[in-house]
């Protein structure tokens, strides 16, 4: 009788080892990641770095240096004379400040003009070709691999 127990015991603790273990498998780890999702879509080889000169619109702070000088100039004469003296006072600051400020703003203008920029040719990793023009030098020669970001090319 002994023996028939010993066994239907060892029987009953390979079946439970065999289901403790089962639960341990691993199962095989399946990678998803395809080729084109680990590609940077904005970077690449330059091809071709060339500099060419664009027309640059030019910049005309008169008119805010009038407002500002205007304002300024009223505040300023708002706190001169009584009466009518005051009105005067706020007036002639008005004036002289929006003169003063007209001339401020255009010593601040930029002219309108040509200046130097760079037109690079990249081919993306992707293959296609990107041209980026940027007033910026990007301090890449052909060969060089860049990424484009924010429609400037920089060094990768």
């Amino acid at each position: 009788m002994k023996s028939k127990s010993v066994k239907y015991g060892a029987v009953m603790a390979l079946m439970v080892a065999v289901a403790a273990l089962s639960g341990c498998q691993t199962q095989p780890t399946t990678y998803q990641t395809t080729y084109a999702s680990r590609v940077c879509q904005s970077c690449g080889v330059v091809q071709q770095v060339q500099q060419i000169y664009i027309q640059q619109q030019g910049t005309n702070n008169s008119g805010i240096g009038t407002v500002i000088g205007a304002v300024a100039g009223g505040l300023l004469g708002s706190t001169i004379g009584h009466g009518r003296g005051n009105t005067a006072a706020i007036v002639g600051g008005a004036v002289v400040g929006g003169v003063v400020g007209n001339k401020v703003g255009q010593a601040n203008s930029q002219p309108a003009g040509t200046v130097p920029a760079w037109q690079i040719i990249v081919r993306l990793d992707n293959g296609q070709y990107a041209t980026v023009t940027q007033v910026p030098n990007p301090g890449v020669r052909p060969g060089d691999y860049v990424v484009i970001s924010n429609n400037l090319v920089y060094p990768r």
